[in-house]
């Protein structure tokens, strides 16, 4: 299917969040991905760096995001859809902001 273009601002967004999240640094980031390091760095700045689909599979491996019924061993993100993929990647800037209570 692939990954459109409109969609890229907001799965950039999510991956510098995740990024920040896993204090995962861009040069990790692109060891782990084998995506270029300028690549990354252009993406988060500018929000409009294309994505490629094993990028942003890949991207869900090194944040941990597999779904919850992809438990096995060999699961990867590779059986996930890139919809999946990107749901999974960009559901924390989706949520409502949590309700803190007298403690917090």
């Amino acid at each position: 299917m692939g990954i459109k273009p409109k969609q890229f601002p907001i799965i950039w967004e999510a991956i510098r969040w995740w990024m920040k999240a896993k204090d995962v640094g861009v040069a990790e980031l692109a060891r782990l991905t084998g995506y270029p390091i300028y690549r990354i760095e252009k993406g988060i700045k500018e929000k409009t760096e294309w994505l490629p689909s094993d990028f942003v599979h890949a991207c869900v491996d090194v944040f941990g995001l597999r779904n919850a019924r992809n438990r096995s061993f060999e699961d990867t993100a590779d059986v996930l859809t890139d919809e999946e993929c990107i749901q999974l990647l960009t559901s924390p800037l989706t949520m409502p902001p949590r309700q803190g209570n007298l403690w917090d």
